[in-house]
This record gives C-alpha cells, sequence and structure tokens, in this order.
C-alpha cells in the first residue's frame, strides 16, 4: 500500500492491490457525487442487444440469449463470459457511464479472486497521435498516481500490470470519438485485448455501433448487451426509499404511473436522469410530487422544474469540487447561448466569440494604420484612414466568423481540443510574423526608397508598423480570439479563467460528451433548460460548412482569417489613396503664344455611365517651323511639382522629327527629341520646382527638312505636384533635393 503518496516496493499483485484501492476511492467519490449509493440505485436492466451486432455463439462462448441481468450484476456478467468482454450499448440518458461506473465500484468494493483492476478510462481523450498501449498505460497511472516512477528492468509498474492481465480496460464514451476515429479504436483496442487477454467492458450509443458494424468495424469476441428504459415499477420502487415512512405524498404519482404506464408523464418521470432528479426535488415534506402528474403542469413545466435541481445536484457547494453550482451554471448557460447563436448541437473552442473581438480587432488594425498615416499626412488623413481600415477588420472579422470558417479540422480529429488550440496558437504566431514581417520590410524600403528616408529611421519605422499589424493579425487570427473572448468572459464573470478543465470537469460529471474536438451537452433537454436550442436538422456545424465544401483546399482555412482581415484593411488604405492621392494634376490656363487646337477624347466605356473626357492640344510643324506656347498654373496646392503630366506624340510625317523644350520659368528646362509616330509619357523635372506661379512654356522646333506637316498632341496637358511631399517634410526629408523614383 502507499501511504502519504509514497511509491511501495513489491510484487505485481502488491501494486495492483494498491491501483485497486485508489480507483476503489475515486469510484466511491463518484458514486457519492452522483447519488448512486443513497437512498438505492435505480434499478436498470439490461439484455442481449437485438441489433445485428452480436459475433456468434461459438465465438462468445455463450449463448446470447441468455445475457441478461441488472446494473448491478453487470460486474457477475463480465465474469462469467468466457472472454471476459461486453459492450454496454443504451440510447442518450439511459445510464451508460453510470453503470460503468457502478460495475468499477462493485468490482473495487468487493472483488473476487481472479478479478483484475478495473480502470475507468474516458475514450474521447485518446488521439492515435498517443499508440493505445501507451495511452492505457497514461490512463492506468493517472488513476495511481503512486505507480508512477516505479520501474522493473525497463519497464514501469503500469505497464507490467496491464502485461500480467491484472488490468481490466473499462472504456467509457466509444460513440464520443468522430467516424473515422471510431473505427480506428475498434480495430486497435480489439488488437491489444487479443494481445493482453485482458477482461475488457466498452460503452457506446446503440445506433453509433451498429454503423461501425455495418461498416465491417467490431469487436469479435464482446458479447453486446443494451440497456433497457426504467419499468414502472423499478422507477416506483427506487422512488420509494427516499421517502419516511408513513409519507403518503407519492400515492398519487404511482397510481398514475401504474394507471398509465405509457402516458407522455410517466415516460418523463421514468428515465433515469428525472428519477434521480424527483427523488431529490420531492425529499422535503413540505414540498408535493404531486405536481409531476397533475394536469396543471405540462410535461414540459415538469421538466423544467427538475431540471432545475439538475446542476445543483451534480455541483454541490458543500463538494471538493472547482466549481460551484452558481458558477457551473453561469458557464454553462454562456456555452448554450454560444450554440444557440451559432444553430448548432455541438460546442468547440473556436465557437467562443465575445462582441468585443471584432471592435477589438477594428481597433486594432484602424489603430495602426491610423497612426501610421497620420505620422505622414497629418491628423486628418489619419483620422480617416484608422476609420475606414478599422471598419474594414471589423467587417472582415464578422465575415471570417459568419459559418466558423476560421478552422480547420483534419479528418479524424486526432489532435483533441487541446491539441488543436496549441496548433492554432503556433498558426498564429507564424501568421503574425509573416504579416509583421512583409509590412514591416515593405514599408521601411518606401520609406527609404520613395520618400528618400534616411535607413536608420526607415527601418525603425518599418519595425514600428510591421510588430503593430503582426499583433493585429494575430487578435484577429482564431487563437487570437478565443483568448480574446476567454479573458473578456472571464472578466465579466461568465466563464472561468480555464476554459478547457472546465469542459474536462463537466465531461467527468456527466453533463458534457466530448466528440473529437468539440463538445455536446448529454442530454438535450438541459441545453435547452439552459437557453440553448435543438434544431431537427441543425443548419450548421461547430466545424463550419466550409470544412465540407472546402475538400481538398481546407487547410487554407487557418490562413482564412487572417488573409480576409489583412486583405480588408488594405482595400481600406487603397480607398483612402484614391480619395486622397499621391499627387494632383494642376490644369494649365493659356497665356500667350501659338494658341493650340483643343478638343477632347472620350474613352470607350463599358458602363453605362459616362466617361469622363481627356483634353488634347495639338500643333502643326511644316517644314522649317517653330512653335511656342505660354501657360500658367491655374491652381496650386502649396506642393512643389515634379512632372509634366499626361503623354505627347508625333504622327503625319515619316522621317520627321521635332524637338520639345518644356520649361518653368526660372527653372532648368527638360528637352526631348520626338520622331514621328512617337507616343511617350510626358517627363519628369530635373529637380523638385517650388509652388509658385510663374509661367510655363512649350517650344516646338522642326528639325528635319521633310515637305511634309508634322502634328504634335499633347494627351492630358498640365503639371503634377508632389503629393508626398507633406509626408517627406513630416520626416525631415529635404524636400528641394529629392528626386522622385
Amino acid at each position: 500500500m502507499i501511504m502519504n503518496g509514497e511509491s511501495p516496493r513489491g510484487t505485481p499483485e502488491q501494486r495492483a492491490e494498491q491501483l485497486r484501492e485508489d480507483v476503489r476511492l475515486r469510484a466511491g467519490e463518484s458514486m457519492a457525487r452522483l447519488g448512486l449509493r443513497s437512498p438505492a440505485m435505480i434499478e436498470i436492466s439490461w439484455k442481449m442487444s437485438a441489433r445485428r451486432v452480436q459475433p456468434s455463439r461459438d465465438a462468445l462462448g455463450i449463448d446470447p440469449e441468455e445475457l441478461d441481468g441488472t446494473v448491478a450484476t453487470l460486474a457477475d456478467a463480465c465474469r462469467s463470459l468466457p472472454n471476459h468482454q461486453l459492450v454496454l450499448l443504451g440510447e442518450p440518458g439511459t445510464g451508460k457511464s453510470t453503470a460503468a461506473t457502478h460495475l468499477v465500484h462493485d468490482m473495487t468494493e468487493n472483488p473476487r479472486p481472479g478479478d483484475p483492476v478495473p480502470v475507468l478510462m474516458p475514450l474521447s481523450s485518446w488521439r492515435p497521435a498517443i499508440p493505445l498501449r501507451e495511452w492505457l498505460v497514461r490512463q492506468i497511472r493517472q488513476s495511481s498516481p503512486g505507480l508512477a516512477g516505479q520501474r522493473k528492468q525497463g519497464s514501469d509498474a503500469a505497464t507490467e500490470l496491464l502485461n500480467k492481465k491484472l488490468v481490466m480496460p473499462v472504456l467509457d464514451g466509444l460513440d464520443e470519438l468522430p467516424d473515422r476515429l471510431r473505427h480506428r479504436a475498434i480495430r486497435q483496442i480489439e488488437a491489444a485485448v487479443q494481445k493482453f487477454g485482458c477482461w475488457l467492458l466498452v460503452t457506446c450509443r446503440g445506433d453509433e455501433y451498429e454503423q461501425a458494424c455495418r461498416d465491417g468495424i467490431h469487436f469479435s469476441r464482446a458479447a453486446a448487451v443494451e440497456l433497457d428504459t426504467v419499468g414502472v415499477d423499478a422507477a416506483i420502487a427506487y422512488l420509494n426509499t427516499s421517502k419516511l415512512s408513513g409519507d403518503e405524498r407519492w400515492t398519487p404519482v404511482f397510481e398514475a404511473m401504474r394507471g398509465e404506464p405509457e402516458s407522455t408523464r410517466t415516460s418523463t418521470t421514468t428515465s433515469p436522469l428525472m428519477l434521480y432528479l424527483a427523488q431529490k426535488t420531492y425529499r422535503a415534506s413540505l414540498t408535493d410530487p404531486g405536481e409531476l402528474v397533475s394536469p396543471a403542469h405540462s410535461p414540459q413545466e415538469i421538466e423544467d422544474t427538475l431540471l432545475g435541481r439538475y446542476l445543483p445536484a451534480v455541483y454541490t457547494d458543500d463538494s471538493s469540487g472547482p466549481y460551484t453550482q452558481t458558477r457551473a451554471r453561469r458557464y454553462l448557460e454562456l456555452i448554450a447561448r454560444q450554440m444557440r447563436r451559432d444553430g448548432t448541437v455541438d460546442f468547440a473552442w473556436w465557437q467562443l466569440n465575445a462582441l468585443l473581438t471584432g471592435p477589438l480587432v477594428g481597433l486594432a488594425f484602424g489603430t495602426v494604420w491610423g497612426f501610421f498615416m497620420g505620422v505622414l499626412f497629418g491628423p486628418t488623413l489619419g483620422v480617416t484612414t484608422g476609420l475606414t481600415a478599422g471598419l474594414g477588420g471589423w467587417f472582415a472579422h464578422g465575415l471570417v466568423r459568419w459559418d466558423l470558417r476560421q478552422v480547420y479540422v483534419p479528418e479524424g480529429a486526432e489532435q483533441g481540443p487541446k491539441g488543436l488550440i496549441h496548433r492554432y496558437a503556433v498558426l498564429g504566431g507564424v501568421t503574425a510574423l509573416l504579416v509583421a514581417t512583409a509590412v514591416g520590410v515593405s514599408a521601411a524600403l518606401w520609406l527609404s526608397g520613395t520618400l528618400g528616408v534616411q535607413s536608420g529611421a526607415a527601418w525603425c519605422y518599418g519595425a514600428i508598423l510591421g510588430a503593430a499589424s503582426g499583433a493585429a493579425a494575430l487578435l484577429g487570427s482564431a487563437w487570437g480570439t478565443y483568448v480574446v473572448s476567454c479573458l473578456w468572459f472571464w472578466i465579466t464573470g461568465r466563464l472561468p479563467a480555464r476554459l478547457l478543465p472546465f469542459l474536462d470537469n463537466a465531461r467527468e460529471l456527466g453533463v458534457l460528451r466530448q466528440i473529437g474536438t468539440s463538445h455536446q451537452f448529454r442530454h438535450e433537454r438541459l441545453l435547452r433548460h439552459l437557453g440553448g436550442a435543438v434544431p431537427a436538422q441543425p443548419s450548421r456545424s461547430a466545424h463550419g460548412e466550409w470544412n465540407d465544401k472546402w475538400l481538398r483546399w481546407r487547410p487554407l482555412l487557418p490562413a482564412f482569417a487572417s488573409v480576409v482581415q489583412v486583405g480588408a484593411v488594405l482595400g481600406a488604405l487603397a480607398l483612402v489613396s484614391m480619395m486622397y492621392g499621391n499627387s494632383t494634376r494642376i490644369d494649365l490656363s493659356y497665356d500667350s503664344g501659338d494658341r493650340p487646337r483643343s478638343h477632347v477624347d472620350i474613352p470607350v466605356c463599358t458602363s453605362d455611365t459616362p466617361c469622363p473626357g481627356i483634353p488634347v492640344w495639338s500643333w502643326d510643324l511644316p517644314r522649317n517651323a517653330s512653335r511656342r506656347t505660354v501657360w500658367l498654373p491655374m491652381a496650386l496646392h502649396g506642393r512643389s511639382l515634379r512632372s509634366w503630366s499626361g503623354s505627347i506624340k508625333t504622327y503625319g510625317c515619316p522621317g520627321g522629327a521635332v524637338e520639345a523644350t518644356l520649361a518653368v520659368t526660372g527653372e532648368v528646362p527638360t528637352v526631348l527629341t520626338l520622331e514621328d509616330s512617337d507616343d511617350a509619357p510626358m517627363p519628369e523635372m530635373p529637380q523638385p520646382v517650388p509652388p509658385l506661379r510663374r509661367p510655363v512654356s512649350l517650344v516646338l522646333h522642326r528639325l528635319d527638312d521633310r515637305p511634309c506637316s508634322l502634328v504634335v498632341e499633347w494627351t492630358g496637358p498640365g503639371l503634377v505636384d508632389d503629393g508626398l511631399e507633406p509626408a517627406r517634410t513630416r520626416l525631415g526629408v529635404d524636400v528641394s533635393t529629392t528626386a522622385r523614383p
């Protein structure tokens, strides 16, 4: 035996006794917590399953029709079977987990010679990433921590007990595994049992096991039995144990149950859950159990009354459990409401979404880019950009949350909830790092290359912008949304600080069941009672429709959140850029000289809306001719002039050539030579030109002696100022010497 947690050194049989004692204590606590010992057990019968799930008589070594009994005799049935293997089937709420707990308690409280130690193991925690043998050993160690670390000839104590057939795995909740994983589990359990030759009990819902059998996957030497519904006589016998001698309050209930055994009211009160709650609810002498069959109360009202007592019965304030009934109910109500909001009957960690997260994601993106644009162009554009980018990020977050498109759940969901959370924490971090790197490097290169900011300052700004963008992307990821929601719900008292341990505890208490990476309420009536809903055909799943629709593209779902959110923000920035523009074209007003011909070029439009015309000026240049035209800028915006706008082309005289001189009075002119059929964009100015209203001229001089006339056209005439000059000025760049790239 172990004293004060110390591990004994002894024979395998002595270690088995140590394990039996530890399991007995745990089973006793579970029995007491669930009210399975006092005042009496609900007499639930079982018999050979009538489904097509039964191995042959030769494989079982016994006639299956001989199999029947009650939960109290389940241990004897395992002892009597030649193979000592049993599959216990039942509908939801019939007491499969309770029966498994009862068997473990019976076989440890009153062991018989040759009995192995039954160890209750929730199958929902197994994933094929861990070999079944190793998982079984871990479960044994968890059931008896004193065995951990004990080794003999390279094998620890738990492994030795399993090898010597001194442990009986009691595998609860085969139906809680996803379909493909359930099939793999049956195969591996079958192989392990045949190898070790150990006893076995597996619990499963009948439909799920029958489907596995149709697929050719079953336990070849395990008898399949099925729990019955509770009969009227058994229900009355159980309720009789809770009343005092001479207490006649239950008489109307018993008479109604016997008189109408098939009625809705009777079926409501004879389920194991409702019987247990009725026994606890109406124990006090001032209560009236006659309400259960009163015509004044509908079956739904009766259920609501009893279900109101369910959580106090499971989460008792005087127990040593980590959660009080008040807090547990508040936490479960939030989970039920989240499921109702999403229209699902299952709950996964990525469904958790506080209303705060959308605005917070928008605020993060808006703050990052609003700050950056404010630094470059001033508070007005900064606020405009911040609002636009923030709304874009918020909208993108809502788009991602719709249909739960954030998470890709692999086939089989081999990682489990905790493993999948860790995976998405890593994915969120990697995505944030990629976003930070891309944004930071791009911003630094743009600042230094386009604006002429010194390298050190450019990389400093790039690092700040990249880090902030990465943090915003992490906040909007599946993992970031989950963490923020958990934190918010914890601050507001609606969830515990750590969600997954609470879900595990609720599963151990029988409130929830785990299926792959998600959870369900074991009792649908409890889900409704807590504010959830159970649609006849759920329109959505916790895994999202995209997990089915995307097929081979599903692995891209983890990046979907960040791509959509960052894309929406970049789209918002593009919209702001279009609204404000980096530069502005300045129109010219004719002043003197050769007046050009003028017309408007209307481009071909594909839409119904009118297209804006483009002004075109043209000059004819006969042989040896020259033209000179002078204009004045119509409106300047206080920014340096950087280039001439539009394009220039020549035509009409093969072999002809012209010299064009563009100049702003007092500045270095720009000279270019054009030949016939040339079409080129207008050039940039040699250096920035101060925004002073001075005459602007174009001089055209014919260079060839061809007799034909040459036509010169300037499309989109004007000047272009430097829209980025305010940013250069704010960043301390000398705009008088900075050439535009």
